[in-house]
C-alpha cells in the first residue's frame, strides 16, 4: 500500500495536471455545447359518457379483452395523420442554420447575444463571420423531390437575398415577401423570404428534409406517456435546441389531436346514429302493434290488469325482454364496426345468453299461469317492452345528434406547451464532475503507467539491490538549496547579474540535513581513498540532473573546511553547471588551458574565505572537440602536476551514459563516485553507467543516492531527529 501511495505522491503534479486538464475541458465542453430545451403539453382523455353502443365497448375493456384507450390514444399522438399537420404548420421540415459561425466559439457568442437588439459587433473585427442576431424566416422554401435532403446557401443584399446551392452557384436572386422560383435536381422549386436580418457576408444554410424523413424524426424525439397509472392524463414533450420551435410543435401536435378526436367522435356518432334511424320506424311500428293487441285483448275478455300475484313476474318478464331487445340491437351495430370474433362482440354474445335463459326461466312460470292471466301478461310485456325501448333509443339518438354537431370530444388539453428558458440540457455540474473523476483517474492510470515504463529507484535499499553498488551516503532533498536556485533564475529574468554571487549550500545552510548527510561522505573518504594511486576524486552520475554538481561542489567546500587543499574542477566541457554554484558566468577555465590559450594560475579562481583553500576551475569555453581535450598528454599532466599542490582534487565530470568524456577523465582518477537521483535515475540506468565504467578498467567505489523526499510514505522517519548546538 505504501508503494502504492508512494507512486502517487511521486507523481502528484502530473495527476494534478491532467486532472485540471480534464475538468477544464469538460468545463469548455459544458459551456459550448449547445442547450436543449424541452417543451411540454399535457391532454387529459375522458371516457366517453355512456351510450348504448359504448358500454359494451367499456365492459370489453373492463374484462381485459379490448385495447387499453390510453396505449390507443398515445399511438393516435404519434401517428402521421396527427404528426404531419403539425409539421407542416411548424415547418418542421425544413432547417435553417447560420453557416460562418467562427469555429468552435462562435455558436455560443450568437448564444450569449440572444435577446439583443439588432446584429452583433463582430469580435476583434473579424467581419467575415456571424456574430449573433442573424435571423431568417421562411414564407415558402418548396424543393423537387430529387433535392430532398440537399444544403442550399442563402444568403442577404440590398433589399432581397441570394439563394445558391453548395458549390455556390446561383439559383435564384429577389425581393423579400415575393416567391420566387427556382431550378435544382433537373425540377422546379419555389422560395419566399418573410423577415431576413442580417450583413451581406451572412450565409445561411437552409435543407427541406423528405415528408416521411420528417415525421420520422419528430416522431423518434417525441415523448408521450401517461403522467401517472390510471390517471388518464397524457404528457407530451419534446425537446430541440430551439426552445420556441419547441413549445411551437408541441402545440400544434395537441392542437391537431385535438382536432381528429373531435371529428373521429363525430363520425362514430354519425355512424350509430345512422344505424338507429333504421331502427326507430321499425320500433315504433311494434309498439302500436304491441298496444294495439293489448287493447283489443282488453276489449274483448274486459279484462284490463293482472292479479297482483303475479305483477312481480310481469315486470321481471319487461326488464329481461327489454335487455333482449337491447343486446340484440348492440350486436347488430357492433357487427358493422367489427367481426363476430371481437372482443366487443363476444362480451355481448354472453350477455345475450345470459338473458335468454333468464326468458326461458321466466317464461315457464309464466306458462303455468291461467290461460287468461298469461295472455294478458305477455301482451302487457311486449307493449311496455316495445315502449321503453322506443323512448331510450329515442334519448340514445338524440345524445349522437349532439356528438355528431362535432362540438365537444373526449379529450382536452389541460396545459399548452410554453417556451422554458432552462435548459434540460447539458447537465454542466455533472459533465464538469464527470470531467474531474474521469481525468483524476487518467492522471492517477498514466502515473502507474509511467512508473512501469520508467520504473525509478526510490530509497537506497532498493538501489543497492538493483545495482550491486554499496550506497556510500543518502542525501535528503533540500527545500533551502532549491529556494537559493530560484532566487538566481529569478534576478536572471530580471536582468540582474549575479555574478559573485555564492549558491553553496554548505555556506549558506551549514545545518541543513542534505549537508549533514554530506559531511558523513567526508568522513568515509578516509576509507574510500585508501590503497588509491592518487587523490583525484570524480563524482559523475548515469544522466543530466541527478545532482552531481552539487554533490561535486558542497562536498569541495566541506573538505577545505576541514583543512583540507581543494582544487574542484568543472571537467564538463558540454554543459558545465559549477558557475551555478560559485557565482560566475562564462569565464575562461579548463578548455582554454588545454588548448594552450590560457594558463592554469590565471584561470583558477581562489577562496575568498580566510583559512580555506578550495581553488575551482572552471570549464571555459565550451570547445567543439570536448572528448579530444580531455584524452590529450596535457589533461593527464594537468592532473599528474596538481598532486603536489592539493590534498583531493574533485572533478566534476559530464553524465556516463549520453557522451563518452566520463570514460576519457577516470583512466586518470583512482576514486569515482556514482550519483543517483531518487524517482529519476532508474535501475537499470545506474547498472549501465556501471559497465560502460567497467569497460575502461574502472568501477565505483559506491554510489551517492541524492534528492530523497523526506515527505514520501515511511522515509520521513529516517530524518525526524535533530541535534543543534546551544
Amino acid at each position: 500500500m505504501a508503494e502504492l501511495l508512494d507512486t502517487l505522491f511521486q507523481r502528484i503534479w502530473l495527476i494534478l495536471a491532467i486532472t485540471l486538464l480534464a475538468v477544464a475541458a469538460g468545463v469548455a465542453f459544458a459551456m459550448l455545447s449547445t442547450p436543449i430545451y424541452r417543451a411540454d403539453a399535457l391532454i387529459q382523455v375522458e371516457r366517453p359518457k355512456s351510450t348504448t353502443l359504448s358500454s359494451i365497448e367499456a365492459a370489453a375493456e373492463a374484462l381485459g379483452g379490448g385495447d387499453s384507450p390510453i396505449s390507443g390514444e398515445i399511438e393516435i399522438l404519434r401517428s402521421r395523420e396527427v404528426l404531419m399537420q403539425a409539421i407542416e404548420s411548424t415547418q418542421a421540415d425544413i432547417t435553417v442554420k447560420v453557416a460562418n459561425r467562427f469555429p468552435v466559439i462562435g455558436e455560443w457568442m450568437a448564444r450569449r447575444y440572444e435577446g439583443g437588439s439588432g446584429l452583433a459587433e463582430p469580435l476583434f473585427g473579424l467581419e467575415g463571420y456571424a456574430w449573433g442576431g442573424e435571423e431568417l424566416t421562411l414564407a415558402q422554401f418548396e424543393v423537387p423531390n430529387q433535392a430532398y435532403g440537399a444544403s442550399f446557401l442563402l444568403s442577404a443584399n440590398k433589399g432581397g437575398f441570394v439563394l445558391t446551392d453548395a458549390q455556390g452557384n446561383e439559383l435564384a436572386r429577389g425581393p423579400l415577401q415575393q416567391s420566387v422560383p427556382f431550378e435544382t435536381a433537373g425540377g422546379t422549386g419555389r422560395i419566399a423570404v418573410s423577415a431576413l436580418q442580417a450583413n451581406e457576408n451572412t450565409t445561411f444554410e437552409i435543407s427541406r428534409m423528405a415528408p416521411i424523413t420528417a415525421y420520422r424524426h419528430v416522431r423518434d424525439g417525441l415523448s408521450v406517456e401517461e403522467a401517472a397509472l390510471m390517471s388518464n392524463i397524457l404528457r407530451i414533450s419534446y425537446e430541440h435546441p430551439d426552445m420556441r420551435f419547441a413549445s411551437a410543435l408541441v402545440n400544434a401536435i395537441a392542437a391537431g389531436y385535438l382536432k381528429q378526436n373531435v371529428e373521429r367522435r363525430s363520425a362514430e356518432a354519425r355512424q350509430s346514429l345512422e344505424f338507429l334511424d333504421t331502427q326507430l320506424p321499425a320500433i315504433k311500428r311494434q309498439v302500436s302493434q304491441a298496444e294495439e293487441a293489448l287493447n283489443t285483448y282488453r276489449k274483448d275478455t274486459s279484462t284490463f290488469s293482472v292479479d297482483s300475484t303475479v305483477g312481480s313476474l310481469l315486470g321481471q318478464s319487461v326488464d329481461a325482454e327489454k335487455r333482449r331487445l337491447e343486446l340484440e340491437l348492440q350486436r347488430e351495430a357492433l357487427l358493422d364496426r367489427y367481426q363476430p370474433n371481437h372482443p366487443s362482440v363476444r362480451v355481448i354474445d354472453e350477455q345475450l345468453a345470459t338473458t335468454v335463459r333468464e326468458l326461458e326461466k321466466l317464461n315457464k312460470e309464466v306458462n303455468n299461469l291461467p290461460e287468461a292471466q298469461r295472455d294478458l301478461l305477455r301482451l302487457q310485456r311486449d307493449a311496455d317492452v316495445s315502449s321503453q325501448l322506443y323512448i331510450a333509443l329515442l334519448n340514445n339518438a338524440e345524445q349522437l345528434r349532439v356528438a355528431k354537431a362535432g362540438t365537444v370530444g373526449n379529450v382536452r388539453v389541460i396545459d399548452f406547451a410554453m417556451a422554458d428558458t432552462n435548459p434540460v440540457a447539458p447537465n454542466k455540474p455533472m459533465i464538469v464532475a464527470i470531467a474531474g473523476v474521469l481525468g483524476l483517474a487518467l492522471g492517477v492510470a498514466v502515473a502507474f503507467i509511467a512508473r512501469l515504463l520508467r520504473p525509478t529507484v526510490r530509497d537506497a535499499d532498493e538501489a543497492e539491490r538493483s545495482t550491486g553498488m554499496a550506497v556510500y551516503v543518502t542525501v535528503p532533498e533540500s527545500a533551502q538549496q532549491q529556494k537559493l536556485l530560484t532566487r538566481k533564475q529569478r534576478l536572471s529574468r530580471l536582468g540582474t547579474s549575479t555574478a559573485g554571487t555564492s549558491r553553496l549550500l554548505a555556506v549558506s545552510h551549514p545545518e541543513d540535513p542534505a549537508i549533514e548527510s554530506l559531511r558523513s561522505l567526508r568522513t568515509g573518504l578516509a576509507f574510500a581513498l585508501m590503497g588509491a594511486r592518487d587523490r583525484n576524486i570524480a563524482i559523475t552520475g548515469p544522466t543530466a540532473s541527478v545532482g552531481k554538481t552539487f554533490v561535486a561542489a558542497n562536498l569541495s567546500v566541506l573538505l577545505a573546511s576541514a583543512g583540507k587543499r581543494i582544487l574542484l574542477i568543472d571537467a564538463d566541457l558540454r554543459r558545465p553547471r559549477l558557475g551555478h554554484y560559485f557565482g560566475y558566468n562564462k569565464v575562461a577555465g579548463l578548455s582554454n588551458v588545454l588548448a594552450g590559450t590560457a594558463k592554469l594560475d590565471d584561470v583558477l579562481l581562489k577562496s575568498t574565505q580566510d583559512g580555506l583553500v578550495l581553488d575551482v576551475l572552471p570549464a571555459g569555453l565550451i570547445p567543439p572537440n570536448p572528448g579530444e581535450l580531455l584524452l590529450s598528454d596535457d589533461f593527464r599532466q594537468l592532473l599528474a602536476d596538481m598532486q603536489e599542490r592539493y590534498d583531493h582534487v574533485v572533478l566534476d565530470t559530464a553524465p556516463v551514459l549520453p557522451v563518452a568524456d566520463t570514460l576519457a577523465i577516470i583512466q586518470h582518477v583512482s576514486t569515482v563516485f556514482m550519483v543517483g537521483r531518487a524517482e529519476q535515475s532508474t535501475a537499470r540506468e545506474l547498472r549501465d553507467a556501471t559497465r560502460k565504467l567497467a569497460s575502461v578498467g574502472q568501477r565505483p567505489k559506491g554510489l551517492i543516492f541524492n534528492g530523497l523526499k523526506l515527505s514520501r510514505i515511511g522515509y520521513g522517519y529516517k530524518y525526524a531527529y535533530g541535534y543543534k548546538a546551544g
